[in-house]
């Protein structure tokens, strides 16, 4: 299937004789001048592209024969900036949100110019894109300059390239080693900054952060803004010769501070910033990526695609932090890349797989639930675990189709299942923990980026409709993280879960920061107490204060508790003792296919049994030698029904 005619990843297609427009856009009669500035405006439904006569200076095209062609325009661009141009529209136009790029191109005359072109996005009114417009300037006499950049009259990437590139040339003249430091900065949360003060306010935050860092940088360093809010700053070692005590000696100086240099710059940017017309201050912070070259690099682009590393490193790990390149970044980054092609490939393919785990009523040893745990199946290595793949689909937003994968196949499965009868008794009394017979529950994961939809209870309603099952047995579990991420809209989102019938928790309850009262105040129905507290029980009392502290606390706010990570019977029985509601973990079962999950939830009545756990210890003890008789059959009816998941009111 071609691509479609907006698309700059279209084949390019030869000047033709112009089309006639039946509505020009209103600037069409801007008079011709000498600057070679333009504007233009592309409709992504048609594929209709307009611009003035400034861009067929910029193209050096002839008006009168060319018309404006998205697929041509992005032809003429150099082969090295190709590539980026075309994704930075494709990005503008799916993040619905304008950008400014530079490039270099070649045009219809041969004539080679540096472009700086702004692009903005027209919304409709449902928030999917229609319209790109923007305008772009001929910036080659500044460019052959020194590459300025027009807001904050920095360097450009070339500046920092041609600096490195100087640097490593006089090492090499000098037969020293390099010594030459980079240091990428980027803003933290800045387009959150952008959005809620506006562009022009971010615009001016730009300018004070390229005002900082210009005082901040050493005398003789490259300050440059590489794009947006990513800035550079590029200190070589001092080769002037100095003399030395001992008389007509000379050496280098020694090469820069590479974690001084990074400290020098954030302490300037943490100064708390008062923008013109505005009475507050802003306060930013920045992540660092580092690179000390050695002199054995071999191209200066290699030098920035290091330090991006780096700097991305640092924002996983953040923020407001410095990262030095290692070797090992580059690995991470290949297995991240490999990464996110099995997932996109699995995905694509849905070679996926859904894995259940019990939760069991820790009282009576009834299963009274299940969690779903998604696998991603490799053709050569077989399921894999989403300790290997979940930074990577969060980072890429692939956790999004992920969840809405897993929320179909465990909607299907809370309507169709319930668990093999167990054969215990079912008449123990619970005066702390109401129970009733019922169908079991299905608890799903959901990611932060799932919680940002504003679809997400249209999603859930979806799939339980097209399932027919009953909303109370489905549960959405979220982390504290995800939770907090979601700041004043968390209420509506949960609302919008809860007004279906759903319940929601809280899961890995002890890692985040969140106060338990914090979370009551939320319309939440449990909470999981995280497996790092419960597997320390048993051998570490400050462990079993804090999860006894937990259980309380939540009772108290009237949430139901759910132990994870229960490995041992030892834990098990301490959990029951605190007061805990449920639990899940290996000693009760291991996460397990579908086709299989009745025989696991078979095994756990077996050791249930042995262990007289539960409901099971209420059974006569079995004589030492039991006559080998057949055992009579137990009518299903005396079974008693499958009890659910008890959730506090």
């Amino acid at each position: 299937m071609p691509p479609p005619p907006w698309s700059p990843s279209a084949s390019p297609a030869p000047p033709v004789q112009r089309a006639a427009h039946p509505a020009e856009p209103s600037w069409a009669a801007v008079p011709t001048s000498s600057v070679a500035a333009a504007v233009w405006e592309l409709d992504l439904v048609t594929g209709a592209l307009h611009w003035s006569d400034g861009m067929h200076r910029i193209a050096g095209s002839d008006p009168t024969t060319t018309r404006p062609s998205m697929q041509w325009w992005t032809s003429l661009v150099v082969p090295a900036d190709r590539a980026r141009v075309r994704a930075w529209l494709l990005v503008v136009r799916e993040g619905r949100r304008g950008s400014e790029e530079q490039f270099d191109l070649v045009g219809a005359d041969g004539v080679q110019r540096r472009v700086h072109a702004w692009t903005e996005v027209e919304l409709d009114a449902a928030g999917g894109a229609t319209r790109l417009f923007g305008s772009a300037v001929d910036i080659s006499a500044a460019a052959a300059v020194g590459h300025r950049d027009p807001l904050t009259d920095l360097g450009t990437r070339h500046a920092v390239v041609a600096h490195l590139a100087a640097e490593a040339a006089e090492a090499r003249r000098q037969r020293v080693p390099g010594g030459a430091v980079l240091a990428v900065l980027d803003l933290d949360r800045f387009s959150v900054l952008d959005d809620a003060l506006g562009r022009d306010t971010g615009d001016a935050l730009l300018v004070a952060t390229a005002d900082r860092l210009r005082t901040a940088a050493p005398e003789g360093a490259t300050v440059a803004r590489l794009d947006g809010d990513s800035f550079a700053v590029v200190v070589g070692r001092d080769t002037a010769r100095v003399a030395l005590a001992s008389g007509g000696h000379h050496r280098p100086a020694a090469g820069p501070d590479a974690a001084g240099l990074a400290e020098r710059l954030l302490a300037a940017l943490r100064r708390p910033t008062r923008l013109h017309g505005r009475t507050d201050h802003v306060t930013l912070t920045a992540s660092v990526g580092l690179v000390t070259t050695d002199g054995t690099e071999a191209d200066p682009e290699d030098v920035v695609r290091r330090a991006g590393l780096a700097l991305r490193r640092a924002k996983r790990d953040g923020g407001d932090r410095v990262v030095h390149y290692a070797p090992g970044l580059g690995e991470a980054a290949l297995h991240r890349v490999a990464t996110e092609t099995m997932l996109r490939s699995a995905l694509d393919a849905e070679r996926l797989r859904v894995l259940y785990q019990p939760v069991i009523d820790l009282r009576t040893g009834e299963v009274v639930g299940v969690e779903a745990l998604a696998r991603v199946i490799d053709p050569e290595r077989g399921a894999i675990s989403p300790a290997l793949f979940v930074d990577v689909a969060e980072e890429t937003g692939l956790v999004v189709r992920l969840d809405e994968w897993v929320l179909g196949r465990a909607s299907t499965m809370a309507q169709q299942w319930s668990p093999p009868a167990s054969g215990a008794p079912t008449t123990i009394a619970l005066p702390d923990t109401p129970s009733h017979p019922g169908l079991p529950t299905v608890a799903v994961n959901m990611s932060s980026k799932t919680l940002q939809r504003p679809d997400l209870a249209g999603l859930v309603r979806g799939a339980l409709q097209r399932s027919g099952s009953d909303p109370s047995r489905l549960l959405v579990e979220i982390t504290e993280h995800s939770l907090l991420d979601q700041g004043d809209g968390a209420r509506d989102t949960l609302d919008g879960l809860t007004d279906l019938g759903v319940s929601v928790g809280i899961d890995d309850f002890g890692t985040g920061w969140s106060a338990l009262s914090y979370l009551s105040a939320l319309d939440l129905a449990f909470m999981k107490v995280d497996r790092a507290f419960v597997s320390r029980l048993g051998v570490d009392s400050s462990a079993s204060a804090v999860v006894q502290a937990v259980i309380d606390l939540a009772h108290a706010h009237h949430l139901t508790v759910i132990a994870e990570g229960i490995e041992t019977e030892e834990q098990a029985r301490m959990l029951i003792a605190m007061g805990c509601d449920h639990g899940q973990g290996y000693w009760f079962g291991r996460p397990t296919p579908e086709e299989e999950l009745d025989d696991a939830i078979r095994a756990w009545h077996t050791r249930a049994r042995a262990a007289r756990f539960g409901s099971w210890a209420l059974e006569p003890a079995a004589p030492a030698a039991p006559p080998a008789r057949t055992a009579p059959k137990v009518p299903a009816a005396a079974l008693g029904a499958p009890r659910a998941l008890s959730l506090r009111p």
